[in-house]
């Protein structure tokens, strides 16, 4: 397909694929298979599929309107379903892109979690004691509940649903200078930033996607790829699903 005639997510996806030098193939042919993913890549002896679903911008209906935050995420994991069913020998991977999509939030953990494993609720402790409770209540902790569209023997053919996204650089430095020196004006701050970065900072975008693994997946993705520095990852810890990777590039921003 010429370059000209990808969509949005496809041409970010490849910058990304150039830019961490994976060798990738768009819509290769799989012997024995019907469907042509969108994108191979072969590292050494392995080889994983991918397939780019975008999230177009969608009509804002007027007034007052409430949108279920998972369910964009839950439409590409059904198209992975039906793009992936011949491909049980390989790591099977969906790539999200969001175009403008104000339902599609393919960034935000509650909801991208939630669509895969279960809606997110919390546990709220009760004290059944006679009198005032002698020890602090126990923090709140987040639990997956109903609507899981991953377990362990439903949806083990995708790997990891993988998001891209666009982290606007200059706007994270100067949030960090305004963090750094809390009695600086925003002027101040914006000027010293121009000096340390560039009077073009702030236009500074860079590639890079989030990662959120299947921890059912018949064929896991490997964590030793998509580790650049603009990259998370969000997995299994011990028994917690958190985040288990952070790019380096994070490190500037982060305190």
């Amino acid at each position: 397909m010429p370059q000209d005639n990808r969509t949005e997510g496809e041409r970010r996806f490849e910058t990304y694929l150039k830019a961490m030098g994976y060798p990738f193939e768009f819509e290769k042919p799989h012997p024995g298979k019907s469907k042509r993913p969108d994108y191979s890549v072969t590292l050494g002896s392995a080889t994983y599929v991918f397939d780019v679903k975008d999230a177009d911008p969608d009509a804002m209906p007027p007034g007052f309107f409430q949108s279920d935050p998972h369910t964009e995420t839950i439409t590409r994991i059904k198209a992975g379903q039906k793009k992936f069913k011949e491909f049980r020998e390989f790591p099977c991977c969906v790539v999200m892109q969001n175009n403008g999509n104000i339902s599609a939030m393919f960034e935000e953990p509650a909801a991208v979690l939630g669509a895969m494993y279960g809606r997110i609720g919390f546990r709220v402790p009760l004290y059944v004691g006679d009198g005032a409770p002698t020890e602090p209540a126990p923090p709140l902790r987040p639990q997956f509940t109903q609507g899981a569209w991953f377990q362990p023997n439903h949806n083990t053919r995708i790997s990891a649903l993988i998001t891209l996204r666009r982290i606007a650089v200059g706007k994270r430095r100067l949030r960090r200078i305004r963090q750094d020196n809390p009695g600086m004006t925003f002027d101040d701050a914006r000027n010293l930033a121009g000096e340390r970065f560039g009077a073009d900072y702030f236009q500074e975008l860079q590639q890079g996607v989030i990662v959120w693994e299947n921890v059912y997946a018949r064929v896991a993705l490997t964590r030793d790829i998509f580790n650049g520095p603009y990259d998370e990852r969000y997995g299994l810890d011990g028994t917690d699903m958190t985040r288990v990777f952070c790019g380096s590039a994070f490190e500037e921003f982060d305190h």
